[in-house]
């Protein structure tokens, strides 16, 4: 199953098609149409039929590698139920679905179960009992590419402020849970918009905590992401010196400026050198 880069995905309303192909534009990896918080309760079936009858005119948005993707609404409520329903009797082929507020692996193996084409799915984990069954959610089927984490409902949910120190331990708890099931995380949009140097701060926060993207609201966030992602060049020539070393090393002690290298110290190289190369 292929892997897309999903460093920089940046939200679009479902009910503004016009705006779908300008996406490439921005420098994002790909395109989330959103049929859920964009699409108000009375406008989610005919935007739904509106994006579909797009989707079946265009194919996709954008050229490959670009990631075509579409956010469905909670699985939980008829909407979403219906999403699901929709997209598998129109056997559009997207590249990811993105499902929102994930709070069991059941909803995971129902949307695999249901969607045509076996795309790939970006769980969103925005609840008290979503963080709780994370690794769960992770790890429900090879179809699932990353956690996305989602600190603003989970806020809401709890009663408390979206603040660093406020959501580290459930994104921490997003990063582990990701980790183990060997797929990515990706953290929450920077909702301050005229803030630049503040997304690139959160970006290197996150990005230190094991995050390996960020989600966007604004096509003039997506460089920013982008670059903040990417290895500088001198974490590069680290990374491909421990490989080097370790590889040649044929399971003998591998040393680089000074230090001996690990197993663990290798993946991390080969982490970095995987960023790079995409």
């Amino acid at each position: 199953m292929s892997h897309p880069r999903l460093t920089s995905l940046l939200f679009t309303p479902g009910t503004r098609p016009d705006r779908f192909e300008k996406v490439p534009a921005s420098g994002a990896d790909g395109i989330i149409i959103d049929w859920e918080d964009a699409v108000p309760a009375s406008d989610k079936d005919r935007v739904r039929a509106e994006t579909l009858a797009w989707l079946k005119q265009h194919g996709r948005v954008g050229a490959p590698p670009f990631v075509t993707a579409l956010r469905v609404n909670d699985l939980r409520a008829p909407h979403g139920r219906a999403d699901l329903d929709a997209l598998n009797a129109a056997a559009l082929r997207l590249d990811v679905v993105v499902l929102p507020k994930v709070e069991s692996a059941r909803e995971v193996h129902e949307a695999a179960r249901k969607l045509f084409g076996e795309p790939r799915l970006v769980c969103l984990i925005e609840t008290v009992l979503g963080v709780r069954f994370a690794a769960e959610i992770a790890a429900a089927s090879p179809q699932v590419a990353a956690l996305a984490f989602g600190g603003f409902d989970l806020s809401a949910e709890t009663g408390g402020e979206p603040t660093w120190d406020a959501l580290l331990w459930p994104r921490t708890q997003v990063v582990h849970a990701a980790a183990a099931a060997g797929v990515r995380a990706i953290d929450q949009p920077f909702i301050d918009l005229e803030n630049a140097a503040g997304l690139t701060e959160e970006c290197a926060r996150v990005r230190a905590l094991g995050f390996s993207g960020k989600l966007a609201i604004h096509p003039k966030q997506c460089a920013s992401i982008a670059a903040a992602f990417q290895p500088a060049a001198a974490e590069i020539d680290r990374a491909r010196r421990i490989v080097t070393a370790f590889e040649a090393a044929n399971g003998h002690v591998a040393v680089v400026d000074g230090r001996m290298i690990d197993v663990p110290m290798y993946r991390s190289a080969q982490r970095v050198l995987a960023r790079a190369a995409n």
